[in-house]
Parts: structure tokens; C-alpha cells; sequence
């Protein structure tokens, strides 16, 4: 396994604990302030791997704008599920899944990439 391989299994893992992270919150769990904020292990690895390893790589940009969609739609969410609107922020699961999908695809594309130009 290279560096890239091992650097975007880790924001793989990061990214399913995020959107676990979410669910469990949209369940009843406990809100994590720090987790959800740049300060999260995400938007970290972002700061500290991806940008410095991939910042010219285009799929790099559009992981950073899916996942801050991600982070909008749950703080949405969020706020549903605070005010009382529990089935509708259940309800919102779907689009943290569509778009967990669509940077899980953006991921692998970008890590196949790398790959076969290594």
C-alpha cells in the first residue's frame, strides 16, 4: 500500500464515522460541538494531509465542497432535530447518504487515479 492509498483509507474511515456520527445524533445520541467544526477529523485531515499532499488535485476541491455540503445538510438537520421535527430530520438521511455516496465516489476515483499513475 503507498502513501496515497494510506492517506485517503484514513479520510474513508473518517468520513463513515462523520456520517455515523450524524445518524447517531438524529437518534438520540449526544451532539459533539468540536467534531462537527474545523476542528472535527475531517475538515483536519483536510487541513493537514489533503491539502498538503492533493492540493492539485482536482477531485481533492470537489471532496471539500461535498463534505462542507455534508456538514450544512447535518447542522440542518441538527436544528430540525432540536426543534421537534424528528421524522423530517430522519427523513434528511437520505441526502447525508446521497451525498456520502458521491464523495465515496469521488474518493475512489481519485485514489484509482493516483494509482495508476503511480
Amino acid at each position: 500500500m503507498n502513501l496515497a492509498q494510506i492517506d485517503f483509507q484514513q479520510l474513508r474511515i473518517k468520513h463513515i464515522l462523520y456520517k455515523s456520527k450524524v445518524r447517531s445524533v438524529l437518534y438520540g445520541g449526544v451532539y459533539d460541538e468540536t467534531f462537527f467544526s474545523r476542528a472535527g477529523p475531517v475538515h483536519q485531515w483536510f487541513s493537514t494531509v489533503g491539502r498538503v499532499r492533493y492540493l492539485n488535485e482536482p477531485e481533492l476541491h470537489e471532496l471539500v465542497t461535498v463534505h462542507q455540503e455534508l456538514n450544512n445538510t447535518a447542522h440542518q438537520l441538527f436544528s430540525l432535530y432540536k426543534g421537534g421535527k424528528i421524522d423530517q430530520a430522519h427523513e434528511g438521511m437520505k441526502s447525508v447518504e446521497l451525498n456520502s455516496d458521491r464523495f465515496l465516489e469521488l474518493l475512489a476515483r481519485l485514489e484509482n487515479r493516483l494509482k495508476d499513475n503511480a
